[in-house]
């Protein structure tokens, strides 16, 4: 009888094998397409092609009033005399960028630029509401047996299916524990004691009149920047995955850790804020610099008045903040 069953686990282990390679061969790229479009960019990337560009809104959102609707990419490429290839969509991050960047295996190209987005590595980012979907068109790539992966897709069975009020708890107990550190003496312990200062009207570190914008807009540049980046940090593994994926493959990784608003984080939160912003740049740039990649610092480089956005928190730029971005990642290029 064991022996019967044994053999019958042999045979089972044989076919799901055989299926499971069938499957790769014909209808997984197939399913790519329609499930990850972007991983099946990277599948169908000319050979020829210089650099890869992921980025997510930042590389693409323009203004009305430019003078030029070119891309980031695109203006790197007219910058650096090379070949830009871009892959992009809104709302992405690291933690999607490396799958996409695993399915570069048909194009050889010299490097990958790789947009690095701090707020990114905030609670409210790495919790958002849109991570299932996200993690839904990436199901399919992950390390799991192929033939397995697509069979959770089909019974709509996501690791990451969780409700936007679970991720919401999540975000929330993060704000409300986890302590803030600077090296001197701040009042505020967590991301929670600094809001609801601000919300009581109680935080003026410029000596300004409160208003109900004015209060509104401090507090979402402390939800978005107020935290201390360390290894633990999902996010910081994420880059490091795809900072080895280029020294494995000897593929040149170039980190482009765009520009945030640090005038106007200075002018409504104050240097307590600029000094975690900065902070948090110097970890970024000493570990990927350490582990093999180029890291193009672009935090300070995009003036206020380039930001189009003026009610929230976005890496969106005018045509002078995106030719600023594209010359300097075009110098490091060069």
């Amino acid at each position: 009888m064991v022996k019967k069953i044994g053999i019958k686990i042999v045979l089972l282990v044989i076919v799901v094998t055989l299926l499971n390679c069938i499957y790769q061969f014909t209808l997984l790229k197939r399913d790519i397409g329609q499930m990850a479009p972007c991983a099946y960019q990277c599948l169908k990337l000319p050979k020829n092609v210089d650099y890869v560009y992921f980025g997510e809104s930042s590389n693409f959102t323009t203004d009305r009033n430019d003078s030029t609707t070119l891309s980031i990419s695109e203006l790197i490429g007219y910058y650096s005399n090379k070949k830009i290839i871009a892959i992009d969509t809104p709302a992405v991050h690291a933690g999607i960028y490396k799958y996409w960047i695993k399915q570069l295996n048909n194009a050889k190209p010299k490097g990958i630029i790789v947009t690095m987005n701090l707020r990114s590595f905030g609670e409210d980012w790495i919790n958002s509401n849109l991570e299932t979907n996200l993690n839904r068109g990436v199901r399919i790539l992950k390390s799991e047996p192929i033939l397995w992966n697509r069979f959770l897709l089909s019974l709509k069975n996501f690791e990451d299916e969780i409700t936007n009020a679970a991720r919401d708890s999540v975000i929330q107990k993060q704000w409300r524990t986890k302590q803030l550190h600077f090296p001197y003496e701040f009042k505020y312990k967590t991301v929670k004691q600094w809001d609801n200062a601000i919300a009581m009207g109680l935080y003026e570190p410029q000596g300004q009149p409160w208003d109900s914008k004015r209060i509104e807009l401090t507090a979402h540049l402390v939800k978005n920047y107020a935290f201390n980046i360390d290894e633990e940090n999902p996010r910081v593994k994420d880059f490091d995955e795809i900072a080895r994926w280029g020294l494995k493959n000897n593929v040149k990784v170039y980190f482009n850790l765009l520009a945030e608003n640090v005038q106007l984080a200075d002018s409504l939160v104050g240097e307590n804020l600029v000094f975690l912003m900065k902070n948090n740049r110097d970890f970024l740039v000493k570990r990927y610099v350490n582990l093999g990649a180029v890291v193009v610092d672009n935090l300070e480089k995009v003036d206020h008045k380039s930001f189009l956005e003026k009610n929230w928190p976005t890496e969106h730029y005018d045509y002078k903040g995106r030719i600023n971005i594209a010359k300097i990642i075009s110098n490091k290029l060069n």
